[in-house]
């Protein structure tokens, strides 16, 4: 396993970060065949979703009903770049005018999505996680950790963890 850690400004826009770009273009390279449940603005994937109808994705879907598309089969990867926080879940609920549940501020919510997408790739196919913790997909869903990148940055903020995983 290969553990990096490396100084990088924070950025709502994780992908833009220059250690998290480096790694992504290491893995993603073209984006053909992986999803990004929650993409934000500047996702490498070839299918992408927010639930935010000002994000220029492929589709605007609660990202648990995005990953059981049948579109999505036999993926190279996911992005898993959720919120952070239930406190950032609910911000983003409120951005688009809806109020987030109990369901939606859980550990539930980040496992339902996980549930509805990892069967989804394929044998030695990758699940790249971020957020505070190096959880990623786990081992009890046939993944293994093949690399992380801690991005810390400074005064106040929060480190972004990135966990790399293979599925076996």
């Amino acid at each position: 396993m290969i553990i990096n850690r490396e100084f990088a400004r924070a950025s709502h826009e994780t992908f833009t970060i220059k250690p998290i770009a480096k790694l992504l273009d290491k893995y993603v390279l073209d984006g053909v065949g992986w999803a990004d449940p929650f993409a934000g603005w500047n996702s490498k994937a070839q299918y992408t979703n927010d639930h935010n109808p000002q994000r220029k994705t492929t589709y605007h879907l609660e990202a648990e009903e995005f990953c059981k598309l049948n579109e999505l089969s036999n993926l190279k990867g996911v992005l898993f770049d959720p919120p952070y926080s239930y406190r950032q879940v609910s911000e983003h609920y409120k951005l688009v005018g809806m109020k987030a549940t109990q369901k939606d501020t859980s550990y539930n919510f980040y496992n339902r999505v996980m549930e509805a997408i990892y069967k989804k790739i394929i044998q030695n196919g990758y699940a790249i996680s971020f957020g505070w913790n190096s959880n990623g997909f786990g081992k009890q869903r046939g993944f293994k950790i093949i690399e992380i990148l801690i991005v810390a940055h400074g005064m106040h903020h929060n480190d972004t963890i990135v966990t790399v995983e293979q599925k076996l």
